[in-house]
């Protein structure tokens, strides 16, 4: 009788334990066949790659989430999210995981999330994308340096809940990259912010970010005001934003050099680009859509007097299409044409099609 109700009591502790706390296994797996080249018409130099390409329609990553219900409406959350390449099985980036968070959420209070973590604006404004390739020439971040995939170390970031379809969240770097120097000077801090507000076939979206390391002359300062509706027939969307001083992450980074000019992420003396995108989703039947969009960013005066740009303005053209084979399965092909690239004169194009499968 007293072993019957050991084993009783420690199934019901089992069972109590999975009923309160959660433990997920997730991962997207992208890859394409295409080229892309881009063309310098001053200097006449060429570089083109033709082949498989990895992580072209979203990020190829694997990842574990978790929550513990604490009760009262209070629970704990993590995240570990690694990026690989299909193609070779490499890690990305150089990191074990590209996010780790763990945070407390209320229903009522809102989340405090701590660890390394993308900025504010990336959870609001994700519909300006468009056909976006997420290693490449429609990348949203050629256009907007805060609106990538960018992530910053060491940062806590508040999240408020929604009150009638209004949120916003807030946070705070003590160091972007690396493990946070004792010597305060050494670090590059970022404070980031972003609004939002959802109310049926209306998204807006403002977010504003504050990058500034000690031996910088001047902080880098990004912002972004987005919004999208949906007419049932399609989905526009459109955002409008400047970088100044500088970027958060590097434009044209992934091109060839040095035959191509790329600029750093950080301060970047008389910087200052203005960017607008424009993209509209057209569903064609419940299993496909069709996505077409343009980007373009333009140079100051100041920023082209300072460094003789070949052009002061990047256009970048796109168009991509995607067929579900099933809800976690589907084809897609993507096409781009930019001029300008990089304020260069460079023009680059781009075919990929490809498949995208989620777990």
């Amino acid at each position: 009788m007293k072993k019957a109700l050991l084993v009783m009591t420690v199934m019901g502790a089992v069972g109590m334990a999975q009923a309160q706390a959660s433990v997920t296994l997730y991962g997207t797996l992208d890859t394409g066949v295409g080229f892309k080249s881009l063309k310098n018409k001053d200097t006449g130099v060429k570089a083109s790659r033709s082949g498989l390409f990895n992580g072209v329609w979203s990020s190829s990553v694997w990842g574990i989430r978790g929550s513990e219900d604490l009760g009262d409406g209070l629970s704990v959350t993590f995240k570990l999210e690694s990026g690989f390449d299909v193609q070779t099985g490499q890690s990305s980036g150089g990191r074990l995981f590209k996010t780790t968070t763990l945070g407390l959420n209320s229903r009522e209070w809102g989340s405090l999330t701590f660890g390394r973590v993308g900025n504010a604006v990336q959870n609001y404004a994700g519909f300006i994308a468009g056909p976006d390739d997420e290693e490449g020439l429609s990348n949203i971040e050629n256009t907007f340096s805060a609106a990538g995939a960018n992530k910053a170390d060491n940062t806590i970031v508040y999240a408020s809940p929604t009150f009638n379809g209004l949120s916003f969240a807030v946070g705070h770097s003590f160091n972007t990259h690396g493990p946070q120097s004792w010597d305060n000077s050494d670090n590059s801090k970022l404070i980031t912010s972003a609004l939002g507000y959802a109310n049926g076939p209306l998204t807006l979206a403002l977010g504003y970010d504050r990058l500034k390391a000690g031996n910088w002359e001047k902080a880098v300062h990004s912002w972004i005001a987005a919004g999208s509706y949906d007419f049932d027939v399609l989905t526009l969307a459109m955002a409008v934003g400047q970088d100044i001083n500088g970027r958060q992450s590097g434009l044209g980074s992934f091109a060839p050099s040095p035959p191509f000019t790329f600029w750093n992420a950080g301060y970047i003396p008389d910087f200052k680009t203005t960017g607008f995108t424009i993209n509209a989703t057209v569903p064609i039947n419940p299993a496909s859509s069709a996505i077409v969009g343009w980007s373009v960013s333009r140079a100051s005066s100041s920023f082209n007097e300072a460094y003789g740009l070949g052009k002061r303005q990047q256009s970048v053209y796109s168009a991509g299409y995607s067929y579900n084979l099933s809800k976690r399965t589907s084809l897609y092909a993507l096409g781009a044409y930019v001029t300008g690239f990089s304020f260069q004169n460079v023009r680059g194009q781009q075919f990929i099609v490809g498949l995208n499968h989620n777990f």
